[in-house]
């Protein structure tokens, strides 16, 4: 059943009557259905190991198509991320852009990696912690190219400091829920 309800809202995902009819349904049938999350969403509605039914990461509203494939692609190959830095370390810098980051972070795709949503969108500097983050990816990116093709090719050499989170005020429930619901299409 619950591959049967994926596949449903999968087809009807830019309908969001249906997928919230379909969500009821889901609950009526016992089946629970998470957000996205970064180490389990597959690009379209699918059902992990326990039987329930995660968000897609195409599924999130501002998230491109090449930007949901290269995350997957990377964690298939390489297997999950331990951190945001290491998504941003392995993820081809020109695949994920600050919209997509944003669309990750407010969904709630990135909340298993320990850094609360309003760090991630807190300013530092003339930027976000997004911001901050991506620049970080890039240079951590651009060294490792650059070690590659080195004489020596010492990959370990690479040291590039990551940014520390920002403290941040902690948005309130409904704040946090609205702004889900806006990328998502949905309260979870």
């Amino acid at each position: 059943p619950a591959e049967f309800m994926a596949a449903l809202l999968t087809r009807r995902r830019s309908d969001i009557k249906e997928i919230t009819k379909l969500m009821d349904e889901c609950k009526a049938l016992g089946i629970a259905t998470l957000g996205p999350e970064i180490n389990e969403s597959v690009f379209n509605f699918g059902v992990n190991k326990k039987g329930e039914i995660r968000f897609g990461l195409a599924a999130i509203k501002g998230m491109s198509e090449a930007a949901s494939n290269a995350i997957i692609k990377e964690r298939e190959e390489n297997g999950p991320y331990t951190s945001v830095y290491d998504l941003l370390e392995r993820v081809p810098a020109t695949a994920i852009n600050k919209k997509a980051m944003e669309c990750l972070v407010i969904a709630g795709a990135l909340d298993s990696f320990g850094i609360q949503r309003e760090q991630y969108l807190a300013p530092t500097g003339n930027d976000t912690f997004i911001g901050t983050l991506l620049r970080y990816g890039q240079q951590y990116q651009t060294a490792k190219s650059e070690a590659a093709n080195s004489l020596f090719g010492d990959f370990d050499a690479i040291e590039i400091t990551r940014p520390k989170p920002p403290q941040a005020e902690e948005w309130s429930a409904i704040e946090r829920l609205n702004r889900e619901r806006d990328l998502v299409g949905i309260y979870l």
